[in-house]
């Protein structure tokens, strides 16, 4: 199983880097979550997120988010 962390959205500004999957299922509000993660296969990790957190759904997308320096 991989690696990550959930995080709040309102804590989201203390981190560098973080990642959200967010459902794309039709005819559903897209729900989100964000997490942080020291694997490369994000992929995976989403996949991991969706089935412990969001078990059911078969249509999602992650999305990088970086600081600027």
């Amino acid at each position: 199983m991989a690696t990550y962390h959930l995080v709040d959205k309102n804590a989201i500004e203390h981190h560098n880097e973080y990642y959200e999957v967010r459902t794309t299922q039709e005819g559903d509000h897209p729900k989100s979550l964000f997490f942080t993660t020291n694997e490369e296969n994000l992929e995976t990790v989403a996949s991991d997120i969706i089935a412990d957190n969001m078990p059911g759904v078969k249509h999602w997308t992650v999305i990088p988010h970086r600081k600027d320096s």
